[in-house]
């Protein structure tokens, strides 16, 4: 397999999640328009040649997978380009920049006959997998909504300028909510409404649109409350799911996940929730530290890439399907209308 991009989320995430399967896969090539960096990148990670154009490393290589981790600008061209020489193709979120591009995405790969994984990568978090299986076996009741917080410290793109996240649609938004939009959509699927409210908080930051976003994704009978946050220096990414019965609260950074009550406010049932809640995520969190200790836990992006070579394998669906990457993308299409609009209506207000 070769690897389109070596920036942050191919460096730290896909590469060594690749480089984890050992002798099941082997990496021959990265192909990266800035080739001093692709070759620091292929260096650290062993990775015999480095590209600069996706045209020859296709035609010398031939590979049996290109993994696309590039700004989602690039994702459908490059999509096409490794789809129309024979490969399977991994692209990282968002799937592509509009609902047109994923179908090309998706015709190309039927004319081909080769698979497309999209990287939805935080559904493969482990505390995250046992909500799904706590919700579909009705331990909390009938499911009845969802909240997500996620907060991305200032200094990773907000106090940039050149960040080429503040070029997507709706801003830095763009680049985080696809994470907020696929783990909902996990939940209330379809979508069928969207409501957007987006606040300027840091004004020493011009180039960045928004810096706070409060987002409500309605489905049939439920709806996710999301809060997407860039004004801090803390990463948080935090999701509670409500039943009838019951509550689930599960932190993806720290793996923990609880399980908690709350039918009455006396005292003791207020108590009881409270410690039984704590000691869950002591427990939980205590748990994945002695995992991680003891190199026996699989990282969200190992068990996605493991499961997408696994498909292949076999000949079965992949494990994020690009019907899922352009539900994804719909969604995030209506986020960035709205964020749009708003911005729209700032720029008159502040014309006045």
């Amino acid at each position: 397999m070769v690897l389109v991009g070596s920036g942050f989320i191919a460096s730290q995430k896909h590469l060594p999640a690749w480089k984890r399967l050992k002798n099941a896969v082997q990496v021959t090539a990265i192909c990266d328009l800035d080739r001093r960096r692709g070759e620091e990148v292929a260096k650290q990670f062993g990775v015999p040649k480095v590209y600069e154009d996706l045209a020859a490393m296709l035609e010398r290589e031939q590979p049996d997978v290109v993994d696309i981790c590039t700004p989602p600008r690039t994702h459908a061209p490059l999509a096409l380009q490794a789809l129309k020489a024979g490969s399977h193709v991994l692209i990282e979120k968002p799937m592509a920049m509009n609902v047109q591009e994923c179908d090309e995405i998706i015709a190309a790969a039927q004319r081909a006959n080769r698979q497309v994984c999209v990287a939805h990568s935080d559904l493969f978090y482990p505390a995250f997998l046992e909500l799904r299986r706590l919700v579909q076996k009705g331990t909390i009741g009938e499911f009845r909504g969802m909240r997500l917080l996620l907060s991305t410290p200032v200094s990773y793109m907000t106090a940039q300028p050149d960040h080429w996240a503040h070029k997507l649609p709706g801003g830095v938004v763009g680049e985080t909510g696809p994470h907020a939009v696929y783990l909902t959509l996990a939940f209330i699927n379809p979508i069928k409404e969207v409501k957007v409210h987006a606040h300027k908080v840091l004004h020493q930051y011009p180039w960045s649109a928004f810096e706070d976003y409060r987002i409500d994704l309605i489905g049939e009978h439920a709806i996710s409350s999301v809060a997407l946050i860039y004004t801090t220096n803390q990463w948080a990414a935090e999701i509670e799911i409500w039943g009838s019965e019951g509550f689930l609260y599960a932190d993806l950074e720290s793996q923990s996940l609880a399980l908690y009550q709350r039918a009455t406010l006396k005292p003791y049932s207020v108590g009881w929730s409270a410690f039984a809640k704590g000691v869950q995520i002591i427990w939980t969190t205590a748990k994945m530290a002695v995992r991680f200790l003891t190199c026996r836990a699989e990282r969200a992006h190992d068990l996605l890439i493991r499961q997408f070579v696994e498909s292949l394998q076999k000949g079965t669906p992949p494990p994020v399907s690009p019907e899922e990457g352009r539900e994804a993308v719909r969604v995030m299409h209506l986020i960035a209308e709205q964020v749009n609009l708003i911005a729209g209506q700032v720029k008159t207000t502040e014309g006045r």
